[in-house]
């Protein structure tokens, strides 16, 4: 069975897209569907949502200034989990107001609410961290020529001679 690394990482790009714009979309109007908006409601369709959108949307579209490059497997493994924890923030965000809560607490219940504000925090971060790391590898591997790695041979370039005036070799 032979592995295609490239069809993977082409279908996952298409999908990619789509995420791309439906879990800021998510975070910013999940709350409109269970009728829970609140007053942090639009700070987080202010800054949450463009911030994912805007990594995501130049991660994948960096590599494809190249035609036929998708992004790296490594980027587009470290954007799905960025966007699986931007969905789980989306329903975990609390909301501050009369008749305000999260997704969560807005499906389960006020019982649920405790472990919506606990968890928002990290899948929050979670999903910061793992979509600025996915838009600087997927921009830093669009830039190298294909196939092009670093070798172990090439860690004298790196390190320097390897002259050790100790040693007088």
């Amino acid at each position: 069975m032979r592995h295609d690394a490239k069809g993977w990482r082409r279908w996952t790009t298409r999908v990619g897209w789509v995420l791309a714009f439906a879990v800021p979309a998510w975070m910013a109007g999940g709350r409109f569907l269970t009728d829970s908006a609140g007053a942090l409601t639009p700070v987080y369709a202010l800054t949450l949502a463009p911030v994912l959108l805007v990594l995501s949307v130049v991660a994948l579209a960096v590599p494809h200034r190249r035609p036929g490059h998708y992004p790296s497997a490594r980027s587009l493994g470290l954007l799905l989990i960025a966007w699986a924890s931007g969905i789980g923030l989306g329903f975990t965000l609390p909301d501050t107001g009369e008749g305000a809560s999260s997704v969560l607490g807005a499906l389960v219940g006020p019982e649920a609410e405790g472990a919506a504000a606990a968890f928002s925090n990290p899948l929050g971060i979670i999903m910061l961290f793992m979509s600025i790391a996915g838009c600087v590898l997927a921009v830093r591997d669009s830039s190298r020529p294909d196939g092009a790695r670093r070798s172990p041979g090439d860690e004298d370039d790196f390190q320097g001679t390897g002259y050790f005036p100790v040693l007088d070799v």
